[in-house]
């Protein structure tokens, strides 16, 4: 299973203080109808104000023609890059900024690269209700995460903080169609997910491999047919590794297995480069196993099956057609330890009748009898 990544805290704490205060006006351009936006802290001058703005603001005309005008109100954003403001703090802060003003302003902004208490936050209204501001806000580390995490301030976080959201999710987009394509693409070359009905054999190699397609004395390489399970886990088909014809107690949960004979290896369609001899070696085999079997009691007839999956990020390619030594689909994989498959294996033990209800999930080999 991959890992999930997630997004560590902002480290607002590492702006040098103009450039925080760049960030926070950069922030607050959308947040009103701005005639204008000073910033006078960079200045040194204004009694310490980082930011003096204007708002345009629209106001009614107590007159029979019920007209509109335009209002200018007036904002102190004030910005504090420190670790911790404790509500002494604040209060000493609003009133340096509003003792030194004739008039309180309209709005006043305060934030700050830390996160407020409660206490904090109450002092801070209580003086701007006292002092007869009419709309203030308090923003924290928090509060600006928030804002930096939205898509239209993406630019921000990457010019301040050097990466992007959006980018992720481009790249997280690309990937899932990437995925739902070979899912599709899968689909039209094996069939559909749900459907029961025999599957064809697929070939499934690396994506290189300088000896297919020829086999040296039927020595099996790391391609070959394998028959299909299922579309399981999720992202992932899964196939047949091994098929054995088994004995299984369906009450005791006991049972046993011909495994000199693998009926997990496909004898349709013939891999090009095995010789006449395997498969009459095969064939023979199979009629030995097969005669042992047939011995037992139809209810105690079963297949032991073990599936493994290869996850869709790991097909390369599929190739619907094959070529002029396999015929049949082809699906190139991405091996890794020199295997297509995950580590993981799922085994089972289901029954001959393929209607029956009867069905062991990972069958315990300290129950495993001597049967065949």
């Amino acid at each position: 299973m991959s890992i999930t990544r997630t997004i560590n805290p902002l480290h607002f704490e590492d702006l040098e203080p103009h450039r925080f205060e760049d960030l926070v006006r950069q922030l607050i351009y959308d947040f009103k109808d701005w005639k204008s936006i000073e910033a006078t802290g960079k200045l040194g001058s204004d009694d310490g104000i980082d930011i003096l703005a204007i708002e345009n603001a629209v106001g009614e005309i107590n007159n029979d023609d019920q007209g509109y005008v335009i209002i200018e109100r007036t904002w102190i954003i004030q910005c504090k890059r420190e670790q911790n403001l404790s509500p002494s703090k604040i209060k000493k802060i609003i009133d340096n900024d509003l003792d030194k003003q004739r008039v309180a302003p309209y709005g006043y902004m305060l934030v700050a690269s830390s996160n407020f208490s409660k206490k904090s936050r109450d002092m801070f209204k209580q003086k701007l209700n006292e002092n007869g501001v009419s709309e203030f806000y308090i923003y924290g580390k928090a509060e600006l995460e928030d804002l930096l995490f939205l898509p239209k301030y993406d630019h921000l976080l990457f010019a301040y903080f050097g990466f992007s959201l959006q980018k992720r999710s481009r790249s997280l987009k690309s990937n899932l169609t990437a995925l739902l394509t070979t899912k599709k693409k899968l689909v039209r070359t094996i069939g559909e997910i749900n459907n029961d009905r025999l599957k064809p054999a697929i070939l499934i190699k690396p994506t290189q491999s300088n000896e297919y397609p020829i086999l040296i004395d039927d020595k099996l390489l790391n391609w070959r047919y394998y028959e299909f399970a299922s579309y399981r886990p999720i992202d992932s088909i899964s196939f047949v590794m091994k098929k054995y014809l088994a004995y299984i107690d369906w009450n005791k949960k006991e049972w046993d297995i011909i495994d000199h004979y693998d009926l997990g290896f496909p004898e349709d369609p013939v891999l090009f480069g095995l010789s006449e001899e395997f498969y009459d070696n095969l064939n023979e085999t199979r009629g030995e196993a097969y005669d042992k079997w047939e011995k037992l009691d139809d209810n105690n007839k079963g297949f032991y099956i073990e599936v493994r999956s290869i996850p869709f990020d790991r097909i390369v390619l599929i190739d619907e057609i094959g070529d002029a030594y396999n015929s049949a689909p082809h699906i190139i994989v991405d091996y890794v330890n020199d295997t297509p498959f995950e580590k993981k294996k799922y085994t089972f033990i289901e029954s001959k009748d393929k209607y029956s209800e009867n069905f062991l999930s990972e069958p315990k080999i300290d129950d495993r009898i001597k049967i065949f």
